[in-house]
Protein backbone atom coordinates (compact mmCIF):
# COMPACT_ATOMS: atom_id res chain seq x y z
CA UNK A 1 0.00 0.00 0.00
CA UNK A 2 2.87 2.37 0.79
CA UNK A 3 4.37 1.82 -2.65
CA UNK A 4 1.02 2.42 -4.32
CA UNK A 5 0.65 5.64 -2.32
CA UNK A 6 4.07 6.86 -3.46
CA UNK A 7 3.20 5.94 -7.04
CA UNK A 8 -0.14 7.81 -6.82
CA UNK A 9 1.58 10.93 -5.47
CA UNK A 10 4.20 10.78 -8.23
CA UNK A 11 1.50 10.41 -10.89
CA UNK A 12 -0.24 13.54 -9.62
CA UNK A 13 2.98 15.52 -9.76
CA UNK A 14 3.68 14.43 -13.33
CA UNK A 15 0.87 16.57 -14.75
CA UNK A 16 1.00 19.53 -12.43
CA UNK A 17 -1.26 21.78 -14.46
CA UNK A 18 -4.20 19.37 -14.40
CA UNK A 19 -3.58 18.61 -10.73
CA UNK A 20 -3.52 22.31 -9.84
CA UNK A 21 -6.74 22.98 -11.78
CA UNK A 22 -8.48 20.08 -10.01
CA UNK A 23 -7.15 21.24 -6.64
CA UNK A 24 -8.33 24.79 -7.32
CA UNK A 25 -11.85 23.51 -8.00
CA UNK A 26 -11.81 21.54 -4.75
CA UNK A 27 -10.45 24.47 -2.76
CA UNK A 28 -13.15 26.73 -4.18
CA UNK A 29 -15.91 24.21 -3.46
CA UNK A 30 -14.89 23.37 0.11
CA UNK A 31 -14.00 26.99 0.91
CA UNK A 32 -17.41 28.17 -0.31
CA UNK A 33 -19.14 25.45 1.75
CA UNK A 34 -17.33 26.51 4.91
CA UNK A 35 -17.89 30.23 4.31
CA UNK A 36 -21.61 29.89 3.57
CA UNK A 37 -22.08 27.58 6.56
CA UNK A 38 -20.29 30.14 8.73
CA UNK A 39 -22.57 32.92 7.46
CA UNK A 40 -25.74 30.86 8.07
CA UNK A 41 -24.55 29.97 11.58
CA UNK A 42 -23.75 33.63 12.28
CA UNK A 43 -27.15 34.72 10.99
CA UNK A 44 -28.92 32.21 13.21
CA UNK A 45 -26.78 33.19 16.18
CA UNK A 46 -27.56 36.88 15.63
CA UNK A 47 -31.30 36.13 15.52
CA UNK A 48 -31.07 34.14 18.77
CA UNK A 49 -29.13 36.94 20.46
CA UNK A 50 -31.71 39.50 19.33
CA UNK A 51 -34.50 37.41 20.80
CA UNK A 52 -32.67 36.57 24.03
CA UNK A 53 -31.17 40.02 24.63
CA UNK A 54 -33.88 42.20 23.12
CA UNK A 55 -37.24 40.49 23.38
CA UNK A 56 -37.75 37.41 25.56
CA UNK A 57 -34.66 36.84 27.64
CA UNK A 58 -32.65 33.63 27.56
CA UNK A 59 -34.92 32.10 30.23
CA UNK A 60 -38.38 33.04 31.54
CA UNK A 61 -40.06 32.18 34.85
CA UNK A 62 -43.87 32.02 35.15
CA UNK A 63 -46.48 30.78 37.52
CA UNK A 64 -47.28 27.09 37.04
CA UNK A 65 -49.65 26.66 34.09
CA UNK A 66 -48.92 30.05 32.49
CA UNK A 67 -47.69 28.77 29.11
CA UNK A 68 -50.69 26.49 28.71
CA UNK A 69 -53.10 29.38 29.34
CA UNK A 70 -51.16 32.33 27.93
CA UNK A 71 -53.77 32.92 25.21
CA UNK A 72 -56.79 32.68 27.52
CA UNK A 73 -56.06 34.27 30.91
CA UNK A 74 -52.43 35.38 31.26
CA UNK A 75 -53.24 38.04 33.88
CA UNK A 76 -54.93 35.44 36.08
CA UNK A 77 -51.63 33.56 36.54
CA UNK A 78 -49.68 36.37 38.13
CA UNK A 79 -47.29 36.30 41.09
CA UNK A 80 -45.97 38.66 43.71
CA UNK A 81 -42.89 40.65 42.70
CA UNK A 82 -40.74 39.66 45.65
CA UNK A 83 -37.20 41.05 46.09
CA UNK A 84 -36.33 37.82 47.91
CA UNK A 85 -37.44 35.80 44.89
CA UNK A 86 -35.33 37.94 42.58
CA UNK A 87 -32.28 37.46 44.80
CA UNK A 88 -32.83 33.71 44.83
CA UNK A 89 -32.85 33.64 41.03
CA UNK A 90 -29.86 35.99 40.72
CA UNK A 91 -27.85 33.65 42.98
CA UNK A 92 -28.18 30.76 40.50
CA UNK A 93 -24.84 30.14 38.69
CA UNK A 94 -24.87 31.47 35.14
CA UNK A 95 -27.57 34.11 35.73
CA UNK A 96 -26.51 37.62 34.67
CA UNK A 97 -29.67 39.53 35.45
CA UNK A 98 -33.36 39.25 36.38
CA UNK A 99 -36.17 41.68 35.52
CA UNK A 100 -39.92 41.54 36.31
CA UNK A 101 -42.48 42.15 33.57
CA UNK A 102 -46.19 42.20 32.84
CA UNK A 103 -47.33 41.25 29.35
CA UNK A 104 -50.84 42.30 28.32
CA UNK A 105 -52.97 43.50 25.43
CA UNK A 106 -54.10 47.10 25.30
CA UNK A 107 -55.32 49.93 23.11
CA UNK A 108 -53.69 53.27 22.45
CA UNK A 109 -56.08 56.04 21.50
CA UNK A 110 -54.90 59.40 20.22
CA UNK A 111 -57.10 62.54 20.60
CA UNK A 112 -58.39 64.68 17.78
CA UNK A 113 -56.01 67.43 16.77
CA UNK A 114 -57.15 71.03 17.31
CA UNK A 115 -58.77 72.60 14.24
CA UNK A 116 -60.08 76.12 13.61
CA UNK A 117 -63.59 76.69 14.84
CA UNK A 118 -66.21 75.96 12.23
CA UNK A 119 -64.07 73.52 10.21
CA UNK A 120 -64.49 69.77 10.28
CA UNK A 121 -61.28 67.83 11.09
CA UNK A 122 -59.68 65.98 8.23
CA UNK A 123 -58.91 62.25 8.38
CA UNK A 124 -55.32 63.04 9.37
CA UNK A 125 -56.53 65.28 12.21
CA UNK A 126 -58.95 62.78 13.67
CA UNK A 127 -57.89 60.59 16.57
CA UNK A 128 -56.95 56.96 15.98
CA UNK A 129 -57.05 53.81 18.06
CA UNK A 130 -54.93 50.70 17.67
CA UNK A 131 -54.60 47.44 19.58
CA UNK A 132 -51.07 46.38 20.51
CA UNK A 133 -49.04 44.13 22.79
CA UNK A 134 -47.64 45.92 25.85
CA UNK A 135 -44.79 45.03 28.17
CA UNK A 136 -44.71 46.64 31.59
CA UNK A 137 -41.02 46.84 32.48
CA UNK A 138 -38.70 48.02 35.23
CA UNK A 139 -36.24 50.18 33.20
CA UNK A 140 -33.09 49.78 35.38
CA UNK A 141 -33.18 45.97 35.59
CA UNK A 142 -34.69 45.65 32.09
CA UNK A 143 -31.68 47.34 30.50
CA UNK A 144 -29.35 44.82 32.17
CA UNK A 145 -31.31 41.87 30.79
CA UNK A 146 -32.07 43.42 27.38
CA UNK A 147 -29.04 45.58 26.45
CA UNK A 148 -29.58 45.00 22.74
CA UNK A 149 -32.94 46.76 22.76
CA UNK A 150 -31.17 50.07 23.39
CA UNK A 151 -29.55 49.74 19.96
CA UNK A 152 -32.98 49.48 18.32
CA UNK A 153 -34.01 53.04 19.20
CA UNK A 154 -35.23 54.79 16.07
CA UNK A 155 -36.15 58.15 17.61
CA UNK A 156 -36.44 59.63 21.07
CA UNK A 157 -35.21 58.11 24.31
CA UNK A 158 -35.73 54.92 26.37
CA UNK A 159 -37.89 54.76 29.49
CA UNK A 160 -36.26 56.07 32.64
CA UNK A 161 -38.57 55.13 35.52
CA UNK A 162 -41.06 52.43 36.38
CA UNK A 163 -43.73 54.87 37.56
CA UNK A 164 -43.48 57.39 34.71
CA UNK A 165 -46.31 58.05 32.26
CA UNK A 166 -43.98 57.41 29.32
CA UNK A 167 -44.36 54.79 26.61
CA UNK A 168 -42.15 53.38 23.84
CA UNK A 169 -43.80 52.20 20.62
CA UNK A 170 -42.72 50.21 17.61
CA UNK A 171 -42.00 52.41 14.59
CA UNK A 172 -44.82 50.95 12.50
CA UNK A 173 -47.37 51.40 15.30
CA UNK A 174 -46.27 54.97 16.04
CA UNK A 175 -46.37 55.93 12.35
CA UNK A 176 -49.81 54.36 11.96
CA UNK A 177 -51.18 56.37 14.87
CA UNK A 178 -49.36 59.53 13.84
CA UNK A 179 -48.20 60.25 17.40
CA UNK A 180 -45.64 62.92 18.22
CA UNK A 181 -42.66 62.31 20.49
CA UNK A 182 -42.16 64.23 23.71
CA UNK A 183 -38.71 64.42 25.39
CA UNK A 184 -38.45 63.45 29.05
CA UNK A 185 -37.92 67.05 30.16
CA UNK A 186 -40.60 68.60 27.93
CA UNK A 187 -43.69 70.11 29.60
CA UNK A 188 -46.67 67.81 29.39
CA UNK A 189 -49.72 68.99 27.45
CA UNK A 190 -53.20 68.80 29.02
CA UNK A 191 -54.58 65.30 29.50
CA UNK A 192 -57.19 65.93 26.84
CA UNK A 193 -54.40 66.30 24.27
CA UNK A 194 -52.43 63.22 25.33
CA UNK A 195 -52.80 59.63 24.07
CA UNK A 196 -54.76 57.28 26.32
CA UNK A 197 -53.58 53.78 27.22
CA UNK A 198 -56.64 51.54 27.73
CA UNK A 199 -56.55 47.94 28.96
CA UNK A 200 -58.93 45.48 30.67
CA UNK A 201 -57.87 44.22 34.09
CA UNK A 202 -58.22 40.64 35.36
CA UNK A 203 -61.95 41.16 35.97
CA UNK A 204 -62.55 42.55 32.50
CA UNK A 205 -63.06 46.15 33.63
CA UNK A 206 -61.56 48.71 31.27
CA UNK A 207 -59.04 51.09 32.85
CA UNK A 208 -56.80 53.72 31.38
CA UNK A 209 -54.08 56.30 31.84
CA UNK A 210 -52.82 59.22 29.81
CA UNK A 211 -49.31 58.64 28.50
CA UNK A 212 -46.65 60.31 26.39
CA UNK A 213 -44.71 58.62 23.59
CA UNK A 214 -41.03 59.38 24.27
CA UNK A 215 -39.42 57.07 21.72
CA UNK A 216 -39.86 54.58 18.91
CA UNK A 217 -38.16 51.23 18.37
CA UNK A 218 -37.20 49.30 15.26
CA UNK A 219 -38.00 45.59 15.12
CA UNK A 220 -34.92 43.57 16.04
CA UNK A 221 -36.54 40.15 15.63
CA UNK A 222 -39.46 38.62 13.70
CA UNK A 223 -42.98 38.85 15.05
CA UNK A 224 -45.88 41.24 15.44
CA UNK A 225 -44.58 44.82 15.20
CA UNK A 226 -47.55 46.34 17.05
CA UNK A 227 -45.91 46.45 20.43
CA UNK A 228 -44.89 48.92 23.10
CA UNK A 229 -43.31 49.32 26.53
CA UNK A 230 -44.54 51.19 29.61
CA UNK A 231 -43.21 51.47 33.13
CA UNK A 232 -44.02 48.49 35.34
CA UNK A 233 -45.71 50.60 38.04
CA UNK A 234 -47.85 52.31 35.39
CA UNK A 235 -48.90 48.94 33.96
CA UNK A 236 -49.72 47.63 37.44
CA UNK A 237 -51.84 50.72 38.12
CA UNK A 238 -53.79 50.39 34.86
CA UNK A 239 -54.33 46.65 35.41
CA UNK A 240 -54.98 47.03 39.15
CA UNK A 241 -52.15 44.59 39.86
CA UNK A 242 -50.00 46.60 42.25
CA UNK A 243 -47.00 44.55 43.35
CA UNK A 244 -47.81 41.75 40.89
CA UNK A 245 -46.08 40.53 37.70
CA UNK A 246 -46.74 37.83 35.11
CA UNK A 247 -43.15 36.80 34.35
CA UNK A 248 -39.47 37.22 35.06
CA UNK A 249 -37.06 37.51 32.15
CA UNK A 250 -33.55 36.25 32.86
CA UNK A 251 -30.24 36.90 31.11
CA UNK A 252 -27.47 34.31 31.25
CA UNK A 253 -23.72 34.63 30.89
CA UNK A 254 -23.62 32.23 27.92
CA UNK A 255 -26.63 31.48 25.72
CA UNK A 256 -25.33 27.94 25.25
CA UNK A 257 -25.94 27.35 28.97
CA UNK A 258 -29.60 28.43 28.92
CA UNK A 259 -30.75 24.84 29.35
CA UNK A 260 -28.53 24.27 32.38
CA UNK A 261 -29.64 27.55 33.96
CA UNK A 262 -33.28 26.59 33.35
CA UNK A 263 -32.81 23.27 35.16
CA UNK A 264 -31.04 24.96 38.07
CA UNK A 265 -33.78 27.59 38.38
CA UNK A 266 -36.51 24.96 38.28
CA UNK A 267 -34.80 23.11 41.12
CA UNK A 268 -34.39 26.27 43.20
CA UNK A 269 -37.92 27.63 42.64
CA UNK A 270 -39.82 24.39 43.07
CA UNK A 271 -43.06 23.08 41.50
CA UNK A 272 -44.97 26.31 42.06
CA UNK A 273 -43.22 27.87 39.08
CA UNK A 274 -42.38 26.82 35.51
CA UNK A 275 -39.16 27.75 33.74
CA UNK A 276 -38.64 27.82 29.97
CA UNK A 277 -35.80 28.75 27.63
CA UNK A 278 -36.30 31.00 24.62
CA UNK A 279 -36.29 27.90 22.38
CA UNK A 280 -39.22 26.39 24.29
CA UNK A 281 -41.19 29.63 24.10
CA UNK A 282 -40.56 29.99 20.35
CA UNK A 283 -40.24 26.39 19.08
CA UNK A 284 -40.83 27.44 15.48
CA UNK A 285 -37.36 29.02 15.43
CA UNK A 286 -35.70 25.64 15.96
CA UNK A 287 -37.78 24.29 13.09
CA UNK A 288 -36.77 27.29 10.96
CA UNK A 289 -33.09 26.70 11.73
CA UNK A 290 -33.48 23.00 10.90
CA UNK A 291 -35.07 23.87 7.55
CA UNK A 292 -32.31 26.35 6.76
CA UNK A 293 -29.62 23.78 7.59
CA UNK A 294 -31.38 21.15 5.45
CA UNK A 295 -31.66 23.44 2.43
CA UNK A 296 -28.06 24.58 2.84
CA UNK A 297 -26.96 20.95 3.04
CA UNK A 298 -28.67 20.16 -0.26
CA UNK A 299 -27.15 23.21 -1.98
CA UNK A 300 -23.71 22.34 -0.61
CA UNK A 301 -24.00 18.75 -1.82
CA UNK A 302 -25.02 19.90 -5.32
CA UNK A 303 -22.07 22.28 -5.40
CA UNK A 304 -19.71 19.53 -4.26
CA UNK A 305 -21.09 17.06 -6.81
CA UNK A 306 -20.35 19.56 -9.59
CA UNK A 307 -16.78 19.85 -8.32
CA UNK A 308 -16.42 16.06 -8.09
CA UNK A 309 -17.61 15.68 -11.69
CA UNK A 310 -14.56 17.73 -12.61
CA UNK A 311 -12.41 15.21 -10.75
CA UNK A 312 -14.04 12.37 -12.70
CA UNK A 313 -13.24 14.18 -15.95
CA UNK A 314 -9.63 14.82 -14.89
CA UNK A 315 -9.11 11.17 -13.87
CA UNK A 316 -10.61 9.91 -17.14
CA UNK A 317 -8.20 12.15 -19.06
CA UNK A 318 -5.39 10.71 -16.98
CA UNK A 319 -6.48 7.15 -17.86
CA UNK A 320 -6.61 7.97 -21.60
CA UNK A 321 -3.14 9.52 -21.50
CA UNK A 322 -1.61 6.61 -19.56
CA UNK A 323 -3.05 3.66 -21.47
CA UNK A 324 0.39 2.28 -22.46
CA UNK A 325 1.72 2.86 -18.94
CA UNK A 326 -1.23 0.98 -17.43
CA UNK A 327 -0.77 -1.80 -19.95
CA UNK A 328 2.91 -2.09 -19.00
CA UNK A 329 2.06 -2.31 -15.29
CA UNK A 330 -0.49 -5.02 -15.97
CA UNK A 331 1.96 -6.88 -18.20
CA UNK A 332 4.70 -7.00 -15.56
CA UNK A 333 2.34 -8.46 -12.95
CA UNK A 334 0.44 -5.64 -11.28
CA UNK A 335 -3.00 -6.88 -10.33
CA UNK A 336 -6.12 -5.12 -11.51
CA UNK A 337 -7.25 -4.36 -7.96
CA UNK A 338 -3.88 -2.65 -7.41
CA UNK A 339 -4.52 -0.45 -10.45
CA UNK A 340 -7.93 0.45 -9.03
CA UNK A 341 -6.36 1.18 -5.64
CA UNK A 342 -3.72 3.41 -7.23
CA UNK A 343 -6.27 5.61 -8.99
CA UNK A 344 -8.48 5.76 -5.90
CA UNK A 345 -5.44 6.85 -3.90
CA UNK A 346 -4.80 9.59 -6.46
CA UNK A 347 -8.37 10.84 -5.97
CA UNK A 348 -8.01 10.52 -2.19
CA UNK A 349 -4.81 12.57 -2.17
CA UNK A 350 -6.49 15.23 -4.30
CA UNK A 351 -9.48 15.29 -1.96
CA UNK A 352 -7.41 15.51 1.22
CA UNK A 353 -5.16 18.26 -0.15
CA UNK A 354 -8.03 20.25 -1.66
CA UNK A 355 -10.20 19.72 1.42
CA UNK A 356 -7.49 20.88 3.82
CA UNK A 357 -6.62 23.98 1.82
CA UNK A 358 -10.30 24.77 1.10
CA UNK A 359 -11.26 24.38 4.76
CA UNK A 360 -8.37 26.63 5.76
CA UNK A 361 -9.37 29.28 3.20
CA UNK A 362 -13.01 29.14 4.32
CA UNK A 363 -11.99 29.29 7.99
CA UNK A 364 -9.83 32.36 7.40
CA UNK A 365 -12.69 34.02 5.50
CA UNK A 366 -15.05 33.29 8.41
CA UNK A 367 -12.55 34.69 10.94
CA UNK A 368 -12.07 37.88 8.93
CA UNK A 369 -15.83 38.36 8.48
CA UNK A 370 -16.41 37.70 12.19
CA UNK A 371 -13.79 40.28 13.17
CA UNK A 372 -15.21 42.92 10.80
CA UNK A 373 -18.88 42.04 11.30
CA UNK A 374 -21.59 42.11 8.65
CA UNK A 375 -24.33 44.68 9.30
CA UNK A 376 -27.58 43.17 8.06
CA UNK A 377 -31.14 43.01 9.48
CA UNK A 378 -32.16 39.58 10.69
CA UNK A 379 -35.02 37.90 8.79
CA UNK A 380 -38.30 39.62 9.66
CA UNK A 381 -36.55 42.52 11.42
CA UNK A 382 -35.92 46.16 10.55
CA UNK A 383 -33.14 46.97 13.01
CA UNK A 384 -29.66 46.23 11.64
CA UNK A 385 -27.77 43.42 13.35
CA UNK A 386 -24.06 42.71 13.26
CA UNK A 387 -23.66 39.17 11.97
CA UNK A 388 -20.44 37.46 12.99
CA UNK A 389 -19.99 34.21 11.05
CA UNK A 390 -18.80 31.20 13.01
CA UNK A 391 -17.77 27.66 12.18
CA UNK A 392 -16.80 24.76 14.41
CA UNK A 393 -13.74 22.58 14.01
CA UNK A 394 -16.09 19.61 13.78
CA UNK A 395 -17.65 21.07 10.63
CA UNK A 396 -14.16 21.80 9.21
CA UNK A 397 -13.18 18.17 9.81
CA UNK A 398 -16.41 16.96 8.23
CA UNK A 399 -15.77 19.14 5.18
CA UNK A 400 -12.29 17.71 4.71
CA UNK A 401 -13.59 14.16 5.18
CA UNK A 402 -16.43 14.75 2.71
CA UNK A 403 -14.02 16.14 0.11
CA UNK A 404 -11.64 13.21 0.57
CA UNK A 405 -14.37 10.55 0.45
CA UNK A 406 -16.10 12.23 -2.49
CA UNK A 407 -12.86 12.50 -4.46
CA UNK A 408 -12.04 8.85 -3.82
CA UNK A 409 -15.50 7.81 -5.01
CA UNK A 410 -15.22 10.09 -8.03
CA UNK A 411 -12.00 8.28 -9.00
CA UNK A 412 -13.63 4.85 -8.74
CA UNK A 413 -15.18 4.80 -12.22
CA UNK A 414 -11.99 5.94 -14.04
CA UNK A 415 -10.07 3.40 -11.92
CA UNK A 416 -12.35 0.58 -13.07
CA UNK A 417 -11.93 1.72 -16.67
CA UNK A 418 -8.17 1.56 -16.26
CA UNK A 419 -8.26 -1.89 -14.64
CA UNK A 420 -10.40 -3.30 -17.47
CA UNK A 421 -7.75 -2.54 -20.10
CA UNK A 422 -6.16 -5.57 -21.75
CA UNK A 423 -2.35 -5.43 -21.55
CA UNK A 424 -1.77 -6.34 -25.22
CA UNK A 425 -4.28 -3.80 -26.53
CA UNK A 426 -2.99 -1.13 -24.17
CA UNK A 427 0.61 -1.64 -25.30
CA UNK A 428 -0.44 -1.42 -28.98
CA UNK A 429 -2.29 1.87 -28.52
CA UNK A 430 -0.73 5.01 -29.96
Amino acid sequence: MRELLKLAARNLLRNRRRTLITLAALVLGVGAMVAVHGFISGLQGSLVENIAEGQLGAVQVHKKGFMANVLSSPLGLDMADSPALRQKMEAVPGVRGVTPRIQFGAMLSTPDRPVPEGREPTAAEQGKTSFFLVFGIDPPSDQKVFPRRLTWMAKGQPLTASDSDEVLLGVELADGLGVALFPHDAPRPPETERPALLAPDRDGSLNGANVEVVGTLKAGSPGDRRYGFVGLATAQKVLRMEGRVTEYAIAVNRLEDAGKVRDALAEVLGPEYEVHTWAQILPFLKELFGTQDFIFGIVAMIFLVVVLLGIVNAMLMSVLERVREIGTMLAVGMKRRQVITMFILEGLLLGVAGGLVGAAVGWVAVLVAARIGISLPAPGATAPSVIRPTVTFLYLARSVGLAAAGSALAALWPARRAAQLRPVEALQSA
